[in-house]
């Protein structure tokens, strides 16, 4: 969130996990997301980052030019992440953090 850590986002055998960084001691993400619980776990993508995805048109002219089906919302969002309006952006784990323009 505004250019630093705050959490982890993953999924694993169709369950999604948010972990805020240790540490980390901010503003939350998203009120659903309260910092003092720390973990969460869900058989879906959390609203707050499911509501991050494109929708519409823009989804499907995304997934066809990116190759990524329309249902992987967190595969899109990886792909997108960058990009986002608001101050989170969303990076698979090892990749460089961009300097803004």
């Amino acid at each position: 969130m505004h250019g630093h850590v705050v959490g982890k986002l993953s999924q694993t055998d169709e369950r999604f996990t948010f972990e805020y960084s240790p540490g980390y001691r901010g503003r939350p993400i998203a009120i659903s997301l309260p910092v003092e619980t720390g973990r969460f776990e869900s058989s879906e993508l959390f609203p707050y980052f499911s509501s991050l995805a494109p929708e519409g048109w823009l989804k499907k002219r995304y997934s066809a030019h990116q190759r990524i089906d329309e249902r992987d919302l967190l595969g899109l969002l990886l792909a997108n992440g960058e990009n986002l309006i608001g101050a989170v952006q969303l990076r698979p784990l090892g990749s460089e953090q961009r300097e803004p323009l």
